[in-house]
């Protein structure tokens, strides 16, 4: 039986799924109203899997997840939320989830995500795309610099000449968070700087 904690603001849908996921052989160990909380209870009941809403009162659902993976990669986390647009459901991706169910789904699209969650499979909700990979990253790169799947993210980004504050919102972390992440990509990889990193990309790619 695997062990949910779900993060939502809105006590009358937290209690809907406390009784959905029960009637389906999950065991509920908490319910949190905050990223804090999400954050604090993850860290100390350590569940399997954590439901996550995106529009939280004190910070982003997104930036929750990628904190949440950072302290605990093994965590499986799906995204239940109001949003359905392609942007969103892609930078939940890139935050780290592993499925992403939108509010109006049927009850069985997201026991479906979460049995597949289970299994470490990724699984969206019926109507959605899944986006095209954000990362183009040339895996050799990523392998002979042994850059983390974060860390390529933030290289195939700085490739595309985002800045900082524009990764941040796509990985859904803080901007200080990504310059330290564009800080260890440098030095891994040997660039100068961010231009010399997007052209190491760039010149690699061409020689696929």
């Amino acid at each position: 039986m695997s062990t949910v904690l779900i993060v939502d603001d809105h006590p009358v849908f937290r209690r809907g799924l406390v009784a959905l996921l029960t009637a389906s052989g999950f065991e509920v160990v908490a319910e949190a109203s905050t990223a804090h909380e999400a954050i604090t209870m993850s860290a100390t009941l350590r569940p399997d899997i954590v439901i996550m809403d995106l529009g939280l009162p004190d910070q982003h659902g997104l930036t929750a997840t990628a904190r949440l993976l950072a302290d605990r990669p093994d965590v499986r986390v799906v995204v239940v939320t109001l949003y359905d647009d392609r942007d969103t459901v892609a930078a939940a991706l890139d935050a780290g989830a592993i499925g992403y169910v939108v509010k109006d789904a049927a009850p069985e699209q997201l026991i479906a995500a979460l049995r597949a969650a289970e299994l470490g499979a990724s699984v969206l909700s019926a109507g959605l795309q899944r986006p095209a990979p954000a990362n183009r990253l040339p895996e050799r790169i990523a392998e002979s610099a042994g850059l983390t799947r974060r860390e390529s993210a933030v290289l195939d980004y700085l490739a595309q000449d985002l800045s900082n504050g524009a990764i941040a919102e796509r990985l859904g972390l803080s901007s200080k968070t990504v310059a330290n992440y564009v800080a260890i990509v440098l030095v891994k990889l040997g660039a100068r700087d961010r231009h010399d990193a997007a052209r190491i990309v760039r010149e690699s790619a061409a020689r696929l």
